[in-house]
């Protein structure tokens, strides 16, 4: 049996004749869950998220954190200034105050040393021990090179100490009232001191005793006080001072001044 073909070109001719529908026309907001829209662009670039736009609020809805850093802010600059007018007022004043009356340091040295009376006495037989009894006057020469301003001397602390080293022996302390020195002037101030049955050993018998005698001994005067500098008769400023004289030999003193030193703040160093 011979099968029947399909007559292709048939059909056709009956799909033409078919009249075509209309498409149906989507309303709007309509989606197609069966075939969601691509999320890629044509160019296949991400587009990016729209940002919500911030709220617009008034001056008086701002947060009540961000006024009161704004205040603190504003005090901050305020005390920054202040300190900062406040320090170049006082860098002006001290730099007219320095060109208008040129301040100097006093002028301190150990004029002369003597002892009068220089005696040891035996303790215990064989216990190595003797009792020195002295008297000593030392005198410190004061000097202000100032023109214009003065200087107060407080009561002082002096202490005077012979030898040196391992043989360095005290020779007593006393208390000086104190001074005031006017512009230009020049005050000497006799310090004497004295010590009784003081406890020594053999060997800083023997050292003393020959040092004395050839006038190699070392002197030390020590003093502790505090000066005020003044313009006329009104104190300026008062600073604690520590003044070292001397560390020379009794045949140097016999023919100059010994110099001193100037130690105040506790580390600055002032050789007068």
């Amino acid at each position: 049996m011979e099968q029947k073909r399909p007559n292709i070109a048939g059909d056709e001719e009956m799909a033409s004749e078919q009249p075509l529908k209309p498409a149906l026309q989507k309303p709007p907001g309509f989606r197609d869950q069966q075939n969601p829209p691509s999320s890629a662009t044509p160019s296949g670039t991400a587009t990016l998220p729209r940002r919500r736009p911030r709220p617009i609020h008034p001056a008086s809805q701002y947060p009540e954190k961000k006024r009161r850093w704004s205040i603190c802010r504003i005090f901050c600059c305020c005390v920054c200034i202040v300190v900062a007018v406040i320090l170049l007022l006082l860098i002006i004043a001290v730099a007219v105050f320095f060109l208008w009356y040129s301040p100097k340091l006093p002028v301190v040295r150990l004029a002369s040393f003597k002892i009068s009376n220089f005696n040891f006495s035996e303790g215990k037989s064989d216990d190595g021990w003797s009792f020195l009894t002295a008297d000593a006057t030392a005198m410190l020469d004061f000097r202000n090179p100032n023109g214009k301003l003065g200087f107060y001397y407080g009561d002082t602390d002096v202490a005077v100490i012979l030898g040196e080293k391992d043989f360095e022996t005290n020779l007593g302390s006393t208390k000086v009232k104190g001074f005031v020195e006017k512009p230009g002037n020049r005050t000497a101030v006799i310090i004497p001191t004295r010590v009784r049955k003081r406890q020594v050993d053999d060997p800083t018998v023997k050292r003393l005793r020959a040092e004395l005698k050839s006038k190699a001994l070392l002197v030390k005067v020590t003093a502790k006080t505090k000066v005020a500098l003044a313009v006329g008769s009104r104190r300026i400023v008062t600073l604690g001072v520590s003044i070292k004289c001397g560390g020379v030999r009794l045949q140097t003193l016999d023919s100059q001044m010994a110099k001193c030193t100037i130690k105040m703040l506790k580390w600055i160093k002032l050789r007068s």
